[in-house]
């Protein structure tokens, strides 16, 4: 017997891998009832803000054609044609 190793066995190398399997989970009582809750909840939320959005644009929209045809009514007596292409771009400006 040697007291020094041999070459064959200054090679061997060892690992180890563990491996973690996932543990199916259930999922809690009520969760789809509360899932399909907050989605309707937040749907109708959505719908609402956009609708108060369109809202807005059409009042901020109507507001702008009336300080225009405001505007063309003051400069009427100096240009007429000026104050007429005005109004008919405050008509087109304003929602329908």
């Amino acid at each position: 017997m040697s007291l020094y190793r041999s070459d064959a066995e200054e090679r061997i190398i060892m690992n180890t891998v563990t491996v973690n399997v996932p543990v199916a989970v259930v999922a809690p009582r009520g969760a789809e009832l509360a899932a399909s809750l907050y989605h309707s909840i937040a749907s109708s939320l959505s719908m609402w803000l956009c609708a108060r959005q369109a809202r807005r644009a059409a009042a901020s929209r109507a507001a702008e054609a009336a300080d225009v045809r405001a505007y063309a009514c003051q400069i009427m007596s100096q240009d007429r044609g000026y104050a007429a292409d005005l109004l008919a771009a405050a008509d087109r400006h304003e929602p329908s």
